[in-house]
């Protein structure tokens, strides 16, 4: 019996060694991160390739400085928050077509795109909210319609709850916080050390994905456009993975509730007249199914379910989101 205890500790010891050598070894594999300079020539080119000509503003925050995309003429003015890991510039076309009747600022939040890194701690809801409001300083508006995709979608929300008088219009796209779960895999975040072997990994998926998709990505999103598209997501992907950024996630996680830190329900209901879900009807990254029963208790509230669409409905479906944005927004002029 004794013997079996031994062997169980020292099994055990091993392996927390050599999940520790493993998470050490992906830290020191990781490449370099792109230099800024070649990230934005990247996606200058890209903005050129959908025909947008848009304004840089770097704006510093008290979280550091972030990067915005201007485009756009109107009298209504759209901020727009990607998820965790995109960047304004990834969303090119519909912003493009958003600015068609609408100023537009595509804002980089920090940790990615042009942004600095993420250099702060706790809960990401309090930063997300300073730099939301530094952005609104530095171009002089004091009203402005957010929209919000994924992680973007929390943090819109979160900002239009704290400050209702700024946001007449909150548009959520396949946002986190609406449902009361998460998805099981998700609480491997808070395991140590798992959000730096998924960095190493998505960063080597990337690098191979880049030499091996060549041709194909290319005709799927047509010719040369596609290729230049395809480097600018793979230089935009490069820089974000560190620990620092993706330790969001853990810091939005209730540990092994299966729940997020963050939620928008009910208290979203006090903006149910102004707020607009899109959701992909094939979203499985984050599932209508669990927030569809609560979001249907606020009759209010507009729901638009896209059939057959996955998660990134602002890349796939740029103009019928582009569409669904610009009638909402219309409904609350005059």
């Amino acid at each position: 019996m004794r013997r079996s205890k031994l062997g169980l500790g020292t099994g055990l010891g091993l392996s927390v060694l050599g999940w520790a050598a493993l998470v050490g070894w992906a830290k020191r594999s990781l490449v370099a991160d792109p230099p800024p300079a070649e990230l934005e020539a990247a996606l200058d080119q890209w903005l050129a390739q959908v025909g947008l000509k848009p304004l840089h503003r770097f704006v510093a925050t008290s979280v550091g400085r972030v990067h915005v995309l201007l485009t756009g003429q109107g009298q209504q003015v759209v901020l727009v928050l990607p998820g965790l890991g995109a960047s304004g510039g990834e969303f090119a076309e519909l912003i493009a077509r958003l600015g068609r009747h609408h100023r537009v600022a595509a804002v980089d939040l920090p940790g990615t795109g042009l942004s600095d890194p993420i250099d702060f701690r706790g809960h990401p809801g309090p930063p997300w909210n300073e730099v939301i409001a530094a952005v609104a300083r530095e171009l002089g508006i004091a009203q402005f319609s957010l929209v919000g995709h994924s992680l973007g979608g929390l943090a819109a929300g979160s900002y239009a709850l704290a400050h209702p008088e700024q946001v007449p219009r909150l548009i959520l796209v396949s946002p986190l916080g609406l449902s009361r779960r998460v998805p099981i895999l998700w609480n491997l975040a808070l395991l140590p050390g798992v959000m730096e072997l998924r960095g190493w990994y998505e960063r080597v998926l990337l690098l191979r994905r880049d030499g091996a998709r060549g041709s194909a990505s290319a005709k799927r999103f047509g010719g040369e456009p596609g290729r230049i598209q395809n480097h600018y997501r793979l230089l935009a992907g490069l820089r974000f993975g560190r620990g620092a950024d993706l330790e969001l996630i853990r810091r939005l996680l209730h540990p092994f509730r299966l729940k997020t830190d963050s939620q928008l329900l009910p208290a979203l209901g006090l903006l149910a007249e102004r707020t607009l879900v899109l959701w992909g009807g094939h979203d499985r990254r984050l599932s209508l199914r669990d927030a569809r029963r609560e979001l249907d208790f606020f009759k209010d509230l507009r729901l638009e379910v896209v059939p057959g669409a996955g998660h990134l409905l602002p890349v796939t479906e740029p103009n019928l989101t582009a569409q669904l944005i610009t009638d909402f927004l219309a409904t609350g002029e005059g």
